[in-house]
């Protein structure tokens, strides 16, 4: 071997180690970095003994960044789900005195009292004022749901608009990646970010992956409905229908019912339960208010006067029908409660009062066949006031049992089953999001000490290369000395 291929396979190695220096030098600058990974400069020996930096390559597993995006995506809804749960859990908290089950007891105690006493008026006004706090309680139970569903969707549009920039980002991402083929360098850093960009993302949509031979990416939704193509990225439109209820679009198509997960998901699926929320006290409103009307108008009060509401509309109210949301009371003075069932014995007969009180437990035989019929099929009206439900349910519900037990079954109970299922469910997510963390972060994260050997061992080579460059150039001056 001359001494001018010797000169020349040591200038390259010294070259080449200098670049996998300054690809170690890196990691380590980059060692705390969030989403940085480990890049790995990985040489060639060619047979005429020469040594160069063949690439740099990313310590990168597809397969677990791939699950780990799943995983992430079914963790955010599920978080995001469990905290709009407990607002609405906070709705409800009876110890905390949020809930109405108390102002329910209330009522009918009150009514009690009348029962004992149907001539005193601080009895009957005590009945007032019980039932008062009863509708003051499930309107602001009503009005609370619909304030935290005004939230959410704001929440949502917010998120949406977010999505939008990140999709425009990775079409952009993508062009950069596909133009920097021959730049390692530079086209890992896209790539870095790509992932970050992919990271984030997945905790606001469902998304699916796909990886082209470019290293370039395709992001479609569950169903495969494009989000980005190349360089082009689809814009997610975020609508509100005729019930506030949130409507996701993508090229016109409505995707709302295929979101399950990230934050949307988790939302979509929060507006969805808590519009089965407001329907059970939309329906818990009609049947008391309704029954309690029914028999209410039946008697007579201290002034003589018979066929009168108890409960009624809120004239400022836009619906045609009583619900959680515009019950009043229609009478307002302690001689106008219907206590008597006798005309003639109005301040001693207590028989009307009674059947208000039997109320609590049992609404059989209250409503005629024709007015059950009329309720549970589509809407019924009495006394000028009209009440739906939103299920035929309910009805049978409370008629098969009580107005409590429909509160604490089909409110309270709901709430806390789906919040103890979806806790459930997140923490066991989390646990595996986090084992998946780990491994990615084992495999793609710079391990200091790791790095500080690499660089050792090429400082070494380094020097021996630069060794070989001035022993080489001592024997050729030596050599031209003596010619």
């Amino acid at each position: 071997m001359s001494l001018f291929t010797s000169l020349s396979i040591a200038n390259q190695a010294l070259l080449a180690n200098k670049d996998a220096i300054n690809v170690v030098n890196k990691n380590l600058s980059n060692a705390f970095t969030e989403g940085y990974k480990r890049r790995n400069p990985i040489m060639t020996n060619f047979p005429t003994g020469d040594i160069a930096l063949d690439k740099i390559e990313r310590a990168y597993d597809q397969r677990l960044f791939n699950r780990f995006i799943l995983v992430q995506n079914e963790a955010s809804g599920l978080e995001n789900y469990k905290d709009v749960l407990e607002e609405v859990e906070s709705i409800f908290n009876d110890i905390e005195g949020t809930g109405f089950s108390n102002e329910i007891d209330q009522f009918f105690k009150a009514l009690n009292d009348v029962a004992a006493n149907p001539d005193d008026l601080v009895a009957r006004d005590s009945v007032l004022s019980a039932a008062q706090q009863l509708v003051g309680r499930i309107r602001n139970s009503y009005e609370a749901l619909q304030s935290t569903k005004d939230r959410l969707n704001e929440t949502i549009k917010r998120n949406t608009d977010r999505i939008n920039d990140i999709l425009k980002n990775l079409a952009e991402i993508n062009k950069d990646i596909a133009t920097s083929k021959f730049n390692d360098e530079r086209k890992n850093t896209y790539m870095d970010e790509r992932d970050r960009l992919i990271n984030e993302l997945s905790k606001y949509i469902d998304i699916k992956l796909a990886f082209n031979d470019n290293d370039t990416i395709n992001i479609t939704t569950v169903k495969g409905i494009p989000l980005v193509s190349s360089d082009k990225a689809e814009k997610v439109i975020f609508q509100r229908d005729e019930n506030n209820n949130p409507v996701i679009k993508v090229r016109g198509l409505d995707i709302t019912t295929l979101l399950k997960n990230g934050k949307i998901g988790g939302y979509i699926q929060a507006v969805d339960f808590i519009n089965q929320t407001v329907n059970n006290l939309n329906d818990f409103t009609t049947i008391f208010a309704l029954t309690v009307n029914k028999v209410h108008s039946q008697g007579y009060n201290l002034n003589g006067d018979t066929n009168i509401n108890f409960f009624t509309i809120d004239s400022s109210s836009s619906k045609t029908n009583l619900d959680a949301s515009n019950i009043v009371l229609a009478i307002q003075k302690p001689e106008e409660l219907a206590a008597a069932t006798d005309p003639t014995v109005l301040n001693g007969d207590n028989l009307n009062v009674k059947k208000l009180i039997s109320l609590k437990n049992n609404i059989t035989d209250i409503l005629s066949s024709t007015e059950e019929t009329s309720l549970v099929s589509e809407r019924l009206i009495f006394n000028g006031i009209e009440f739906a439900l939103s299920s035929s349910r309910s009805y049978s519900l409370i008629k098969e049992k009580s107005f409590q037990e429909f509160y604490n079954k089909e409110i309270i109970s709901k709430v806390g089953f789906e919040i103890e299922d979806t806790r459930n469910k997140f923490n066991h997510v989390n646990i595996n999001l986090e084992v998946l963390d780990k491994k990615i972060k084992e495999f793609s994260a710079v391990n200091i000490d790791e790095e500080l050997i690499n660089l050792t061992k090429l400082q070494k080579a380094y020097e021996a290369a630069a060794k070989v460059i001035t022993i080489t150039d001592e024997l050729m001056e030596t050599l031209l000395k003596m010619v």
